[in-house]
């Protein structure tokens, strides 16, 4: 996929939005792609934060899965940004890319148990992890956490073929009331993937509830429906941990409406 300058501008026909659930790592994957196939997702992001098997174990099970709902999107695990990241990355992309996964998303914030690493550092790891990637026919997005809009963008112009990731749950932590639309704003020309889910804007990882929506203070739909507005027509994936399948299944119908 290649980077646009502008990638809303002057479409008279969008394509309908494909609405995907996330799997959870410490979980085991078949029994929730299983839910989500019967919940009516489109596709499932296969969570690789807790995955330790090898490249070729990996790409079994994700055929396995697949033939269930499609594999369409994986969120990497925070890096240390150094060589053996990068190879370990490189090889969830192998695995996964020949069973249909297109787009594999990462976090500018570094694994806590590493040593903080300066931006300029994490920039140049970024584009090479995205050199991989484009010459394996896939994408990378980069997820807000914390980080500003201002302290992303940076970031993207190092390497042209990365995109933005906007996490709605994640740009309202803090009590940031408009801050799904503040990196919509900054970062939209950039966007190629949407987690969504509530929180009441607490703090850190603790703020950070992956609630159904309703649960949380999160306008979301405003919120998606300003993405939607800006002309988005890709992929928007529900990071729901919490509340039952019922309550995921009324969260999928929300996002279906906002989506039209």
């Amino acid at each position: 996929m290649k980077a646009r300058t502008n990638p809303y501008s002057g479409r008279a026909h969008r394509r309908a939005v494909r609405v995907g659930g996330s799997t959870y790592s410490k979980e085991p994957f078949a029994k929730q792609i299983d839910e989500m196939r019967e919940l009516g997702f489109d596709y499932a992001e296969l969570d690789l934060t807790h995955v330790r098997s090898a490249p070729e174990a990996l790409r079994t099970e994700a055929e396995a899965l697949a033939k269930a709902l499609p594999l369409e999107t994986a969120h990497f695990p925070a890096s240390r940004f150094h060589q053996a990241d990068l190879a370990r990355f490189v090889g969830f992309i192998d695995a996964l890319a020949p069973v249909g996964t297109r787009i594999f998303t990462v976090h500018f914030m570094e694994a806590k148990a590493g040593p903080r690493v300066a931006p300029g550092p994490k920039a140049s790891w970024l584009a090479d992890l995205v050199r991989a990637a484009t010459d394996r026919g896939v994408v990378v997005d980069l997820e807000n956490v914390d980080e500003t809009p201002a302290e992303l963008r940076p970031a993207l112009e190092a390497a042209p073929e990365l995109r933005f990731c906007l996490d709605v749950g994640h740009a309202h932590l803090d009590q940031r009331v408009d801050g799904g639309r503040a990196y919509l704003g900054a970062l939209g020309d950039r966007l190629g993937l949407v987690h969504a889910s509530d929180n009441h804007g607490g703090h850190g990882k603790a703020g950070d509830e992956h609630l159904p929506f309703g649960q949380g203070t999160i306008d979301i739909g405003r919120d998606i429906q300003a993405i939607r507005a800006a002309g988005f027509d890709d992929r928007t994936t529900l990071e729901i941990f919490k509340g039952t399948p019922d309550d995921k299944k009324a969260s999928l119908r929300k996002m279906r409406r906002w989506v039209r």
